[in-house]
């Protein structure tokens, strides 16, 4: 059907989500962007968000919405920075909404959303702890279930196109928990530049969607239809990508002569 009708879903081309850190205050169950799994303090470079608005306003895009996540965003040691940046490309293109998304979490945070300027959305799920009933089972690899065993993952879900496209670290994707996923495994495997609004970026939703829980559901399921999930579901593909991480995250021991 895939071949016949095209893919259930396309990333978006007038959203996106731009993870500047995956340094977190919280280890939350079953995050989306391994924080609790694969612990990491990495940064988006400030310039690379420079870069991104200059390539924007280079190719007339008018990008309706901007969301700022992690990791905890406020986090970022440049994030005031990060958001003035932002603020130049509204500047430009008032019509674009920014939001930040933050955990809320401890006085720190706090007080870096408090500092916001005007004109900044705040999406503050206010958690209190690492365990959330209303995360999905990301870390079941549809790759791994015979269910899947015929899946075309070029489909993606409804992430790419509700959220919008992603960029982290790696580079532009489909969207931001494909970012997320390639960091783990470790292959900074995104489009190095904006993408042009004709990439379906297909070759990068085939490869990362087949590990992704998300895709799983399609699409979003209410969270007061969810069933509640209190433990850490984990299928083997992933048990081997965190091993794998965990590996090349270990610091290597200093010789003699170091």
């Amino acid at each position: 059907m895939t071949a016949l009708l095209g893919p259930q879903y396309e990333r978006s081309r007038d959203a996106i989500e731009i993870d500047i850190t995956y340094a977190c205050n919280l280890r939350c169950t079953n995050c989306n962007r391994s924080v609790t799994q694969a612990p990491e303090k990495a940064h988006l470079d400030a310039g690379r968000v420079r870069q991104f608005v200059d390539e924007s306003l280079a190719a007339g895009k008018r990008w309706r919405r901007i969301r700022v996540l992690g990791g905890e965003p406020t986090l970022h040691p440049h994030f005031t920075e990060i958001v003035g940046i932002l603020l130049g490309y509204r500047a430009q293109v008032p019509s674009c909404r920014i939001q930040v998304v933050s955990n809320g979490h401890g006085a720190h945070v706090r007080a870096r959303l408090a500092q916001l300027p005007a004109g900044i959305e705040i999406e503050n799920s206010g958690k209190r702890g690492n365990v959330q009933p209303s995360f999905g089972a990301f870390n079941l690899a549809p790759v791994d279930d015979p269910v899947f065993r015929h899946a075309d993952y070029v489909n993606g879900c409804s992430i790419m196109t509700d959220c919008g496209m992603g960029l982290g670290i790696g580079g532009y994707y489909p969207c931001a928990v494909a970012a997320g996923i390639d960091r783990v495994l470790g292959e900074a495997g995104g489009r190095p530049a904006l993408p042009p609004d004709q990439d379906s970026m297909a070759d990068l939703a085939s490869r990362l969607c087949r590990l992704c829980g998300h895709f799983r559901d399609g699409h979003d399921v209410p969270e007061r239809l969810r069933e509640p999930l209190l433990d850490t579901p984990m299928s083997p593909a992933w048990v081997q990508i965190y091993e794998a991480w965990h590996r090349r995250s270990k610091p290597r021991p200093k010789g003699p002569a170091e």
